[in-house]
């Protein structure tokens, strides 16, 4: 048996969780496909803003996609703007930051998500952030994207590279589904 196979699964941590109900996200906010039947991969995704004054975190918003409909979504992307991102993302991710915390806390995927994958700044330090994970039922997918965290001055400068027409097919997936105003939306982005 090879060490992947002998790996014991790791359960979708709670901070990927809803945040209302605290139960894990089950459906998909595109379809409604039932995610907890484990027969589709998902993204979770969710936006955080830190309120100093309050001394607090607050999400601003969060979901689960489907693979089905997330390729859907990839597909309302300008051929510029997958181009400019996946450089974007080759050229500056911090991967060696990001191998060292998984390597150095290989259960505890929240620990994985303390920095700035691409800045590695410290989530302490961010007004900003958010969260992303690949998962499966109640299972974390970790062999082809590891959770991530992105801080607010990389998704402005990634906001920055994407085509009109990119923006606008976030700007529609946005209104659709979550109705933010878009003076709140300008700098987040769909990873």
């Amino acid at each position: 048996m090879s060490e992947e196979e002998n790996k014991s699964p790791i359960l979708v941590p709670k901070i990927f969780h809803n945040s209302d109900t605290k139960a894990p996200m089950s459906h998909c906010i595109d379809c409604d496909h039932d995610l907890t039947l484990g027969d589709r991969f998902y993204m979770v995704e969710k936006v955080f803003k830190r309120y100093p004054e309050m001394e607090s975190v607050q999400v601003l918003f969060e979901y689960a996609i489907c693979s089905v409909c997330y390729e859907k979504m990839k597909e309302g992307m300008s051929v510029e703007s997958m181009f400019t991102l996946s450089n974007y993302m080759m050229n500056n991710t911090d991967l060696q930051g990001m191998q060292q915390r998984i390597d150095d806390f290989p259960n505890n995927p929240e620990k994985w998500m303390t920095h700035c994958m691409v800045k590695g700044t410290d989530v302490k330090e961010l007004d900003e952030f958010q969260i992303g994970a690949c998962c499966k039922g109640n299972e974390l997918v970790t062999n082809f994207m590891p959770p991530f965290l992105i801080g607010g001055t990389a998704m402005e400068e990634i906001t920055e590279l994407l085509s009109k027409e990119t923006k606008d097919e976030m700007d529609g997936f946005m209104d659709d589904h979550f109705g933010i105003p878009p003076e709140l939306r300008k700098d987040l982005i769909l990873i």
